[in-house]
């Protein structure tokens, strides 16, 4: 089944990077998961609401998120949620096939990425293995250091070289 953006997340995209916007346009196109963009802007204020609730490390005042406007003039993350029966649902399993299109469209387009799925130094551009390999290993990770992980797997963002 192929699969396309509908009017929702099409708003969503205004004001994020052109790099993202095309990396979601063809994750879309090759996914087996139909997806929405749930998030791309967002104020401080809705940043803050997030914060408060633990939905995010970013406070959007002295944090910001990267779903504020950056210096790029544009934001440079977007939540992508998985689509199933008509509503979003966070459902790991869905947003694991969400992933590898991402990944898979990234690649092909040259756009360096980070998930919130694994968060970390190296684009997920670079990453072998798959997408369930990597929250593990990320897990592990935050657990091997005595912390707790934060697992964001809708969140995708831009990295900077």
């Amino acid at each position: 089944m192929t699969y396309s953006l509908g009017r929702r997340s099409r708003q969503e995209l205004e004001g994020v990077h052109p790099d993202i916007v095309r990396v979601v346009e063809r994750a879309i196109e090759i996914t087996d998961q139909d997806f929405t963009v749930f998030d791309g802007i967002r104020t401080a204020a809705d940043q803050r609401k997030l914060y408060n609730r633990r939905a995010s490390q970013r406070d959007g005042y002295n944090r910001k998120s990267q779903h504020q406007k950056q210096a790029s003039g544009f934001g440079e993350a977007v939540d992508l949620v998985p689509w199933i029966n008509g509503k979003p649902v966070w459902d790991w399993d869905a947003i694991y096939k969400i992933a590898e299109a991402v990944v898979q469209a990234a690649v092909e387009l040259g756009v360096p990425l980070r998930w919130g799925g694994c968060w970390g130094d190296v684009p997920v551009n670079e990453l072998s293995g798959s997408p369930e390999n990597w929250v593990a290993a990320y897990v592990k990770r935050k657990r091997s250091q005595g912390k707790r992980a934060f697992n964001d797997g809708p969140h995708w963002e831009l990295m900077h070289p």
